[in-house]
């Protein structure tokens, strides 16, 4: 019982005994029955008014999204109702995901087994009832009406590390940074965006296409809505960034040639640039360990791809004489490089420490390092290796 609730019942009460004695020396024959029932009345009818006005609070009708954020995930377990319209901003029925707006904010409503959809820019109306989700509050059994057309809303211009920290939670934002390969299993284009070390992943509804993977290395502003990515456990492992459609995500600049390559290593190396002369020593075998004297574990491109020949191109050489080359270093007792292909090379590289590897820029994943060359990046114009 609440101190509101306890001061109004004293009031009551009082009121009700100040009753009572005027009642008493009115009819002092009959002074218990009329205290007794004097009190009981007063008290009866306190309860029941304050309890239609508790009924009437827990069947209130939450009518915006800012109301329905505003409950706690504990709250939301009320399964309060919900009636009110908004703008979808993201829709996926097969992921069961649809993220709506209004005036007043951004919600993810769960539409799991529901095969109807909603294209983004439908103006909609929803009743449904909250429930706790994953981080905070959502709307579940929800009952859809498109009603029109409706403006996108404007995106909010957000960092990649705002995103990650929470601060746009299914709102539709735009966000900059350069775009590597997902490595992820789903049936779904799915980039890596990067700024700095700061990292989220890109999803767009769609199987991969050529179109997708010439994007791989460019530096692009992406339009989705911010959401994040829970594992198995329930656990916050990052920033997702739902995407409509392949057009949301536009290059700045040119984007990579298909011919570019870059070099990667481990991320657990130190090493962030390499000089195109340190590149061609590694390459020839003339060094042949990391800083600590730890051995260099190089990965080129299988024999007769284009990616080899541009590799070997770094180093003036064609087939055959790289292949002397070698000959004549293993005589020595130097390793030659292993050939392998780009996939398995990158997936090598994620789990061997000292490894290096030159492999098709579309095919660079987010469990790697990409070096800079000269200073330059992949995408930049003063970048060496296409």
């Amino acid at each position: 019982m609440d101190a509101e609730f306890t001061s109004t019942l004293e009031e009551a009460v009082l009121h009700a005994i100040r009753n009572e004695r005027s009642l008493t020396r009115e009819r002092s024959g009959l002074r218990i029955r009329t205290t007794i029932t004097c009190i009981s009345v007063s008290f009866f009818l306190l309860l029941i008014s304050l309890l239609a006005a508790q009924g009437q609070e827990d069947r209130r009708v939450l009518r915006t999204i800012h109301e329905v954020n505003q409950l706690t995930n504990i709250e939301a377990r009320n399964a309060y109702s919900v009636r009110l319209e908004g703008t979808v901003t993201y829709s996926d029925p097969e992921w069961g995901l649809l993220f709506v707006e209004d005036a007043s904010g951004a919600i993810y409503v769960n539409v799991h087994g529901m095969k109807a959809s909603y294209p983004a820019g439908s103006r909609v109306k929803i009743e449904a009832v909250t429930g706790p989700g994953d981080v905070d509050t959502v709307l579940v059994n929800p009952h859809i009406e498109i009603l029109g057309k409706s403006e996108l809303p404007a995106p909010e211009r957000r960092t990649l590390g705002e995103i990650n920290a929470q601060k746009a939670d299914s709102r539709l934002v735009s966000t900059r940074g350069v775009l590597r390969a997902g490595d992820q299993p789903w049936k779904r284009i799915c980039f890596r965006m990067f700024d700095g070390d700061v990292s989220a992943l890109v999803v767009v509804p769609q199987l991969s296409n050529a179109e997708a993977r010439r994007l791989v290395g460019a530096t692009a502003r992406v339009r989705g809505v911010s959401a994040v990515h829970i594992d198995q456990k329930g656990k916050v492992v990052g920033a997702l960034i739902f995407v409509n459609r392949l057009e949301d995500i536009e290059v700045e600049g040119a984007a990579p040639s298909a011919s570019t390559l870059a070099v990667i290593v481990n991320k657990s190396n130190p090493v962030n640039d390499l000089s195109m002369a340190e590149l061609r020593k590694i390459l020839l075998g003339e060094r042949t360990v990391w800083r600590g004297s730890r051995k260099i574990i190089l990965l080129l491109p299988t024999v007769g791809s284009p990616e080899r020949q541009t590799a070997l191109r770094l180093v003036s050489m064609d087939e055959s004489n790289y292949k002397q080359h070698w000959l004549d270093k293993t005589s020595e007792g130097s390793a030659a490089p292993a050939a392998s292909a780009s996939g398995f090379a990158v997936n090598l590289v994620a789990d061997t420490e000292d490894a290096i590897a030159v492999v098709p820029l579309a095919d660079v994943k987010g469990s790697v390092k990409l070096l800079r060359i000269n200073g330059a990046s992949p995408g930049d114009s003063g970048y060496p290796i296409h």
